[in-house]
């Protein structure tokens, strides 16, 4: 970035809140391998990473309940929540062995850290694995908060789960931005207040260019660039 777009990009926003899985860090074979646990202790098949990129975005127990749904499983709440513990407990075991950050991911945090932005993540992951993760791909500084699908009573869709990040992280949503990769995304930005960027690459079934977000990124180092329109519109 050069000066003018360094300027112009920290005269508009001083904070980015980031989605994770999908976003920053591909995390679906981990997820796969866990959700497939559960599923073989009650003698059912394994699903594939493809599944479980779509089967997330709302949090554990939405991505159970889609991973029994596939094999024709419909779960009463007791049992879905039985099932989404015994996930977790695998997946906390070990959310990290197959997990990487997308190419440009840690370029980009850096140099936003260097601008002087304060970068938090709002995920509907729990929040003990997501910050093992950052930790473990050293996200986490320069990324400085997250709040995970247990950190607030509230999660995305829902605005105040970003509303609640932005202030405590001493920012106001005029002055934010989202990064993410699914409706839930942009349904929680807008309501928040807040413009959404989404990554081309991500979680969802339906293409992003069709998710009424201000802007689509092909690549992660892109996201300068897309910030600086944002701040020129």
């Amino acid at each position: 970035m050069n000066s003018n777009a360094k300027n112009l990009i920290a005269s508009r926003f001083d904070t980015v809140i980031y989605d994770l899985d999908g976003t920053l860090i591909d995390s679906a074979k981990d997820m796969q391998v866990a959700v497939s646990n559960v599923l073989a202790d009650h003698g059912l098949p394994a699903v594939t990473e493809d599944d479980v990129r779509i089967f997330m975005g709302q949090g554990s127990k939405v991505t159970m309940a889609k991973a029994f749904a596939k094999h024709g499983k419909a779960l009463d709440d007791d049992t879905l929540s039985a099932v989404t513990r015994e996930f977790v407990r695998y997946y906390e075991a070990d959310p990290i062995s197959n997990t990487s950050a997308f190419p440009g991911v840690a370029d980009v945090v850096a140099r936003f850290a260097h601008l002087g932005l304060k970068q938090g993540v709002c995920t509907n992951k729990f929040e003990r694995p997501s910050r093992m993760i950052l930790e473990h791909l050293r996200l986490m500084p320069p990324i400085a908060d997250l709040a995970g699908a247990d950190t607030f009573p509230v999660r995305k869709p829902d605005p105040r789960h970003i509303l609640m990040l932005v202030a405590r992280m001493g920012s106001t949503p005029g002055r934010a931005v989202m990064i993410g990769d699914s409706i839930h995304d942009v349904e929680a930005a807008h309501g928040a207040g807040l413009p959404a960027v989404l990554v081309s690459w991500g979680y969802t079934a339906t293409p992003a260019s069709e998710l009424g977000a201000e802007a689509v990124i092909e690549r992660f180092d892109a996201l300068p660039q897309a910030l600086e329109k944002l701040a020129a519109g």
